[in-house]
């Protein structure tokens, strides 16, 4: 049995909104199916947000028919990043290995 190849993924980065539909839910960042190519499922990477970062997420699937997948930010990362509900930013998306999400 041969060991599971490690993801190697490139980096990924895209201007974006920073999105919100309540107030008293977290913000969120929308990440377009061509920027993940073959992704199906969640998987945990570093985010920059700006020059802000890295932060820790999981991008994961928006599912319910959908193909685009999406990651929350929490009040200190949008803080840390200068950034509020609505506004515009460069978002870096580098995939974590194997060996780097355990």
């Amino acid at each position: 049995m041969s060991a599971e190849k490690t993801d190697q993924r490139p980096a990924i980065s895209f201007q974006t909104r920073v999105l919100r539909k309540e107030e008293f839910l977290p913000r969120y960042i929308v990440v377009k199916p061509e920027y993940v190519p073959g992704r199906t499922a969640a998987f945990p990477a570093d985010v920059m947000l700006n020059e802000a970062g890295p932060f820790r997420r999981n991008i994961r699937p928006w599912g319910k028919g959908s193909d685009v997948f999406f990651f929350n930010l929490t009040a200190p990362q949008c803080e840390k990043a200068g950034l509020g509900t609505n506004d515009e930013c460069w978002v870096t998306i580098r995939p974590l290995t194997d060996s780097e999400s355990a």
